[in-house]
């Protein structure tokens, strides 16, 4: 819904809840789809897992500054809106090999 008192190129557009998860669930499918990974792993026809920093620390014994430093230093890639991370827990790992670290 369009508000009426606002000039054209600032138009206003009021969204439930509901409809913006839609839109930006579908945001994520298309850019998911746009950047395929490049990795021709075994089980490539299986869907990314994403996960968050804690399930990443766990799975990967890691500590929480050490995700953080290699994150700021790309060494391991991962999604960000606003202030939520993610990462696709396959594509971290195949990072870490290639850099020589932790599986």
């Amino acid at each position: 819904m369009k508000h009426k008192n606002t000039p054209e190129n600032l138009q206003l557009f009021l969204a439930t809840e509901e409809q913006l998860r839609s839109v930006l669930s579908e945001c994520v499918k298309e850019a998911l789809h746009i950047y395929p990974s490049t990795s021709q792993s075994v089980n490539s026809s299986a869907p990314p897992e994403i996960i968050d920093t804690k399930t990443l620390l766990s799975r990967l014994d890691l500590s929480e500054p050490t995700v953080i430093r290699y994150r700021q230093k790309g060494v391991i890639p991962f999604l960000q809106v606003g202030s939520t991370i993610r990462y696709d827990y396959q594509k971290v790992l195949e990072a870490l090999e290639k850099k020589g670290g932790k599986k």
